[in-house]
């Protein structure tokens, strides 16, 4: 494994992970908020299953990371 594919998927990595932590921490403040009985928007279900779908693709971004790292990085010796 070279510098460029080590660098790819830690790239990758650090996309990914910032990616599904900002949308989970979103939404867990949002969780917290309608479990302490303060008065929070209520989402309509559209935006919360586009939500979910943002964080299934930065938790796939980081699961795929190394195969996708490697490919990205191949001959760049």
């Amino acid at each position: 494994m070279n510098s460029y594919q080590k660098l790819a998927i830690f790239l990758l990595r650090l996309i990914g992970g910032s990616w599904a932590a900002f949308f989970g921490l979103a939404w867990l403040l949002y969780a917290i908020e309608f479990i302490s009985g303060i008065t929070v928007e209520h989402y309509p279900l559209h935006t919360i299953i586009g939500n979910m779908g943002y964080l299934a693709i930065g938790l796939l971004a980081v699961s795929a990371s190394k195969p996708l790292g490697l490919w990205v990085g191949r001959g760049l010796d």
